[in-house]
This record gives C-alpha cells, structure tokens and sequence, in this order.
C-alpha cells in the first residue's frame, strides 16, 4: 500500500498539478501540521501485483483466455461483448509500439479492464454527502461474463476518503493513471507454478508478458462527469456524447438546464436526433488545448461552459480511452433508477409538483393501492432468482432498488396497469418495456440496433407530447436522463452491450465494504485495511491455490460439469437435472399413479413395443421408485420444489409452478391427415417428482 498526501477535507490529492501546493487549491486548508508531517493520507493498493497474482494461478490463467475465444467467434455486425464493439475492433487496428509494429491486445495474454466509482454513504444518519467515500474498482473482461463481476474477481485499488465528496477526483486517480501506462509496456511476469505431472492438454506457460490496457469507465452520471473532469448533468452542454444545448428554467429554489428536443419558442425549435451534433475524441483535445492556453480563470471559466468541460481528465493520457465512448450511460440508473421512478411519479401526480397539465395519465389514489396490493401478492409465486422481495410500491416504493424497479416495470406493469392508464399512455408505456427488452439483450445484431434506435426516437417524440406537452413551465419533465437514452444504441455499437458496463457490481461492492467500518471514529482506516487485506489475501489465495480461508461445509461433487451436494442426485441418463432431498423411498403406488405413469409410458413405448395399457404397466418397476422433493436444472437453471414443501406463510416463496411447452399435432382429430406438430405452452404445479425405472427389453 502506498500513501498520498491529501487535502484534510478530501477536496484533492497533492499529486501531479498539486504535487507542489502547500495548501489546498480548494478550501485552502494547509498540507502539512506544525511537525511538517501530512495531516492526511490517501491510502493506494497497486494494481500490478495484484494483476500479476492472477498469472500465478493455473485456473485463473485458463480463465483469463476468454478474450482469446471471443476473438475467434467474433461475428461482423453482430455484438456480444465488448470485443465485438466498434472501440475494440478499432484498437486491435491501431499500432501501439512503432519499432515492433504492436497492436493493441495482439498477444492473447493482454488485458482488457473497465474503471467504475461511485458514492457510497457509510452510515444512514449522517447529513447527505457528509459521510461519503469512493471506492475505485476495476473490472477484467479477460474473464467470461459469468464469472467477471463476481467479487472475487473485483480489484478494488483503493478507496477516496470522506467525509465530504472530492472536488477533484482525477487527482486520485494519478498512482492508477501511472501504473496503466506502465502496463502498456511489457511487463515480465514469473509464471503458474506447475503441477507435479501437468497433462499434456492443460496450460501452462514458461513466461508470461503482462499488458493490460483500460478501455471502458462506468458508473451514474455525476460519477462520470468527475472522471471526465465534465460539467455534468445541470451544465449548459450536460450531454457527454452530444452537443445538444440545455434551456435554462427558473424555479423558485434554483435555475436548472434541461434538454427537450423540441425547444420553447415561437415557433418551437425541433432538433431530430439524427441532426445532434456528436463529439468525438479529437474535439476533446481540441477543446483541452484552446482551454489550457487561456491565460485568465474567468476566460477559463466561461470558455468551459460552452464546452461543458472543466478540465483535461488523466485518462485522456491513455491511447486506449476514446473520450467521447469510454463512458456508455449506465444502464441501471438511467433506465430502472431514474426513468422508472420518474414515470411512475407521473402516474400518480408527484412528479417535480407538477400535475397532468393538459394531458389524463394520473392514476386515481384508490386505484394505485390497488397496483400495490397486486405487487405485493404477486411476489409469492415469483422466484427468488428473478427478483428479490417486491413490497408495496403504493405504501413502500422507498424500498424499491433497481432491481425490483426493473421487474416491476417489465413483467408486473404491464398487467396491472391495462385498464388504469389511457389506451395512448399504456402503449407509451409498452414501447418503453419493449425498448427494455431489446436494449437488454445479450446479443444485438447492427439491424437490431438501427430498429432500437427507431423505437427510442418513437418513444422521445411522444413522451414530450404526452408529458411535456411544449409547455416551457413543463420543462422539468425533460432531464438529461430522458435524453441520453437517445444515444444507448449508439454505445452499444462502440462500446459493447449495456449490460457490460452497467453499475450493478459497483453497488455491490459497495454493499460489501461498509462491514468493514467498525465504528464512526475512524471509518476510512477500516476500509484502507480491508482493501489492503483483501488484496493480500486474494494473491495468496490465487498464488496457492486456496478456493477460501474456510473449508466448505458442504462435500460437492462434479459431473457431466455440474456441481451438487451430498444430499443431490444426478442420474447419468438425465444429465440435465439434478434432483434433491427430501428423497422419498416408500413411494406409496396408488391405482392413480399407476394409471398416470402407464398414460405416461404408453404414449413413449407404445408404437415401439406394440403393448397394450395393462402391459406397459405390467413393466413399471414399483419396487424402486424414489421420490423426491425438489430439482434443479444444471448451468445455474431454474430451481423448484414439489407443492407439499412450499410453507403457508404470505411471505414465503412458492416455487412449484412451471412452464412447460408440448408438441401436440394439430390433425389430432384428422386420421387420415400427415402430423403437424404445433408448440404450445402450458402452466402447471409440480406435484411430485419420481423416479421410475421401465423395463424395455424383458429378454
């Protein structure tokens, strides 16, 4: 761990322009006691050993070859992951090195690492902002998707001290910025200590060169405007994407910018989305340079107004950051914490105080009690794996987070509101899910792009209809939250999927951390230890190969490349399921069962062996049956219990319902006609679950 000297109100870091300031530029505060010693520190994890502790492993090197894979099934037009994006596609085109003629990520070992930070509050009773620290996280997508947020996997480099929020974050950021552009370099690395005996298959490497390379910086809207030094979202130009000029509205408290595309006048000015002017890398430079050489703070100052920068980033040093697409738009606070609150504030007459003008969207009171009340029953028969508790959201929408917006607004919206909203909000509405679904999609090809973006400009246009209604009073209902979803598609071309970059890891990880604060005297020490710790401990763990500090409970046993317990069972033959207790071995065989496996059997084995009714069941084996109680489908599947399990209590989950589809065929009633099968999906309640052994061949 390395220590910085730091403003004692977290204004800055005394690194690169205020290497040399004896006080802070900010609240001007003194560097240093009266013993010439710093009052305080910012405490760095570097990031090299902990990247190099990852090729000391010989799973974690395996792992890290996903880059390698996702190169081979690269698909023109078609997007998966960051490394089909256009940025990417863009770098491995670009000479790093002159004299070698090496381009970005050419050797399969180089790293590719997203940044994120954000605000996290370490305790609840503090004034806003007044117990603040800012964990800095970095994310390798070396690593398949399923495995690269987990937090295992999360390098956290340190985390910016409260208790107030910084003033300069990127003066932070400097020991990082140092260390990546050392990593753009050749970096020697000793390699994976080998097994006695190593197969001739498995990986494993004499020498290892470490490269690493930053190309992506997520996180919510003001924690990007930090990162690229911008105005951010009550600035004149608050777009970090586009030029688009925010109109100036007076409240009674404050004077906020915000973005219609159909600007107050007379007439209206209408901007398409198609005529927004774009930035670009080169125009950030640009307006860095005409910037810096100004010589007087005011011309500065007003000179970054109409840029809607304050300043050049240090990441602006890095060849591999593309300014104007490093940052896509976070997925998790702009679509499920800030669009789905907003809409629904509508609905029920609390947006901002301002009713429905000449529109008819709000929903009676009596009415949305009613939404909640459906919300809240309908979590029984929901699994857990698709969302957490859903409360309320007429009495408790304060406890509603991203997740229980983004399932609520998707899957439970569009049934309680048909009917309560006007037939043209409830299509409004519907579009919107739509662009949900689309726009979330682990795959997207450039047609399903160009279609995304249709619907989005589609959705824009009749939103300011719907709610602004062209009403410069209304013009709180068009913050810049509703106007970056104009350019999702557009990052997802550059900079990959909207999942690959959204925020959900970084709320986590902070979730993580405020364990570690053991008291309010001296909450930044905890976690600079815990940092310190934890990436101490994750070298060790990987360089020794130790899964945990404790030895797992639980005996799990792997095949056909599934994990399950003790009190699990696969059977080989049906390797895609595994059953689990309680397990059942007097199955009691009532005439009612029997009837239903023979209906069962006969419609697999009749043709086949020709039998009637009384012999197919005359071949059910009764005296091995087993029951069981629940079952899982392998790959992280589905999970579900028989309905005897399920407890009578309101708040416990139900999952015994299921989907299933049969292939019946549609000249059923037609003798004479050729089959034609026809899917069709049904609903049901798992029972029982049994295994039943059939005798097939009596010789």
């Amino acid at each position: 761990m390395r220590s910085y000297d730091m403003c004692v109100n977290s204004c800055c870091c005394f690194l690169g322009k205020y290497a040399k300031a004896e006080e802070c530029p900010f609240c001007h505060e003194v560097r240093y006691n009266h013993a010439g010693k710093a009052r305080r520190t910012f405490q760095y994890t570097p990031l090299i050993p902990q990247l190099c502790a990852l090729l000391q492993n010989r799973e974690m090197v395996t792992n890290l070859r996903y880059r390698r894979l996702a190169e081979r099934l690269y698909c023109p037009g078609v997007i998966q992951d960051v490394f089909d994006a256009e940025h990417y596609r863009r770098l491995r085109q670009t000479v790093l090195d002159e004299t070698t003629g090496y381009h970005f990520f050419d050797d399969d070992d180089d790293l590719a690492l997203g940044l994120s930070t954000d605000g996290v509050s370490l305790f609840k009773r503090r004034r806003r902002g007044q117990s603040t620290a800012w964990p800095i996280i970095i994310i390798n997508y070396n690593l398949h998707p399923s495995i690269r947020t987990r937090l295992e996997n999360v390098i956290c480099v340190g985390v910016i001290p409260g208790p107030r929020q910084c003033k300069d974050l990127n003066s932070f950021l400097i020991p990082l910025l140092d260390e990546l552009l050392e990593l753009k370099g050749a970096l020697d690395t000793p390699p994976a200590t080998p097994p006695p005996a190593p197969p001739s298959h498995e990986i494993h490497a004499s020498h290892v060169v470490l490269r690493a390379f930053l190309i992506i910086l997520f996180g919510d809207i003001p924690a990007i405007s930090k990162l690229l030094m911008m105005k951010g979202h009550n600035a004149i130009l608050p777009c970090r994407l586009c030029y688009i000029q925010g109109v100036l509205c007076r409240l009674a408290k404050s004077s906020v910018y915000y973005v219609p595309l159909t600007r107050p006048g007379d007439p209206p000015i209408i901007v398409p989305p198609e005529q927004l002017v774009m930035r670009t890398h080169e125009l950030f430079l640009a307006h860095y340079d005409a910037l810096e050489a100004l010589q007087t703070q005011t011309a500065r100052k007003r000179l970054g107004q109409a840029f809607g920068i304050n300043s050049r980033p240090v990441f602006s040093r890095l060849k591999s950051i593309d300014l104007a697409i490093c940052a896509p738009y976070d997925a998790m606070h702009l679509l499920f914490e800030n669009l789905v609150p907003n809409m629904i504030r509508h609905w029920t007459g609390g947006f901002k105080g301002l009713d429905q003008g000449t529109g008819d969207y709000e929903i009676p009171g009596n009415e949305w009690a009613e939404v909640g009340r459906l919300t809240a029953r309908a979590g029984k028969t929901i699994p857990s794996a698709f969302v957490g508790t859903l409360p309320n959201i007429a009495e408790d929408e304060i406890l509603y987070k991203a997740e229980g917006y983004s399932f609520f607004f998707q899957y439970i919206a569009p049934v309680v509101l048909e009917g309560r909203l006007p037939d043209k909000y409830y299509e409004h509405f519907l579009l919107m899910r739509e662009i949900f679904i689309l726009a979330l999609q682990f795959e997207l090809t450039f047609d399903d792009l160009d279609q995304l973006q249709q619907m989005i400009n589609t959705w824009i246009a009749q939103y300011e209809e719907y709610y602004y209604q062209y009403d410069p009073a209304r013009l709180p209902t068009c913050p810049l939250t509703i106007h970056a979803l104009l350019h999702l598609p557009h990052y997802i071309r550059t900079s990959g999927p909207l999942w690959t970059s959204w925020a959900f890891v970084m709320e986590r990880f902070c979730g993580h951390i405020l364990p570690a604060v053991k008291n309010r005297i001296r909450p930044y020490g905890h976690l600079d230890n815990y940092v310190q710790r934890r990436a101490q401990m994750q070298a060790v763990s990987l360089k020794y190969e130790l899964p945990s500090l404790a030895k797992p409970r639980i005996n799990y046993t792997y095949a056909h490349g599934a994990k399950f317990s003790s009190r699990e069972r696969m059977y080989p033959d049906f390797n895609t399921v595994i059953l689990g207790a309680p397990v059942y071995r007097n199955v009691e065989v009532t005439p009612q069962l029997m009837n239903q496996l023979g209906k069962y059997f006969g419609l697999v084995y009749s043709e086949e062996l020709r039998l009637n009714g009384q012999a197919i069941r005359a071949r059910i084996v009764t005296d091995s049956m087993l029951g069981y109680g629940r079952f899982r489908l392998t790959g992280d599947g589905d999970r579900f219990r028989i309905a005897a399990l399920i407890e009578d209590n309101r708040d416990a989950r139900d999952n015994s319902f299921v989907r299933y589809e049969l292939l019946p065929d549609a000249n059923a009633s037609l003798p004479d006609a050729s089959d034609v099968m026809v899917r069709r999906v049904h609903y049901g309640q798992l029972l029982n679950i049994y295994y039943v052994e059939f005798i097939t061949d009596v010789e």
